[in-house]
């Protein structure tokens, strides 16, 4: 089935962030703890690697109920931290989700083997090195080859933007099949570029101010940042998806922003 797809100038970006900001205001302590319960996910799966398959099986749950309690609040509704655990009990989202976790979790560790053969010489040299950093870094930028870097950094865009939309899609829209999913990301996301670039753009200058302040403003930076990708997700794919979900869930209201 054809999704119904919008296409945005780059200034749309700006426009994401700022309709963010003004969701965000509403509650923004219980965003703050949301995304709290989200990063305290992967510390957990950094910390215990034995616990990085449920770490990674569990985030598209997590992300999918940050993602409803932001429709929710703008629907007008108060939410609680504890939404962003509710679509493990929707017995119609969960299998989609949790195969989307697995898909996930295969594609990065694709990457990491992809990267592992690609750099093998390079991590060598960081081996053979380790206590003569500067002797490490000249030997390692010697022995990395930029087509291999070219590779990889395809292989990563590629990745990313096939699954960038999948958490929203897979569970507005659980008829979809994953590679119907992973093909409409790629797509949308090839066709806002512009868009999505500064979107990034604004992510990474954030991320690069909250350096100095030992990455303190993160508290108000991430829950932003999702609340803003999540906005242009209702931008790019219109009301349909959105409000068809809302319906069969007897909700009256789609809370949908146009950029």
């Amino acid at each position: 089935m054809a999704i119904e797809q919008r296409i945005y100038k780059a200034q749309a970006g700006v426009a994401w962030y700022k309709a963010a900001w003004q969701i965000f205001k509403l509650q923004p302590g219980t965003f703050i703890l949301m995304q709290a319960v989200m990063g305290s996910l992967g510390l957990i799966a950094l910390f215990f690697p034995v616990l990085q398959i449920a770490a990674g099986l569990a985030t598209p749950f997590l992300t999918a109920g940050f993602y409803q309690a932001i429709l929710m609040r703008q629907q007008g509704k108060k939410i609680a931290v504890a939404d962003i655990f509710s679509p493990f009990s929707l017995a119609g989202r969960r299998l989609g989700l949790f195969r989307l976790g697995l898909y996930q979790i295969g594609a990065g560790m694709a990457l990491m083997l992809l990267a592992s053969w690609l750099f093998k010489d390079a991590i060598a040299v960081m081996e053979q090195y380790a206590g003569q950093p500067d002797l490490a870094a000249q030997y390692m930028v010697e022995n990395i080859s930029a087509a291999n870097v070219i590779l990889f950094v395809s292989a990563l865009s590629f990745y990313l933007m096939c699954f960038a939309y999948s958490v929203p899609l897979a569970f507005y829209q659980p008829t979809l099949t994953l590679f119907s999913v992973f093909k409409v990301s790629l797509s949308v996301f090839w066709h806002n570029m512009a868009a999505v670039s500064v979107f990034g753009g604004i992510f990474s200058v954030l991320i690069i101010v909250s350096l100095p302040l030992s990455f303190i403003p993160l508290l108000l930076i991430m829950p932003i940042s999702y609340i803003a990708f999540f906005v242009s997700f209702q931008a790019m794919f219109m009301s349909k998806i959105v409000s068809e979900t809302e319906q069969n869930s007897e909700t009256s209201s789609t809370g949908r922003f146009d950029a």
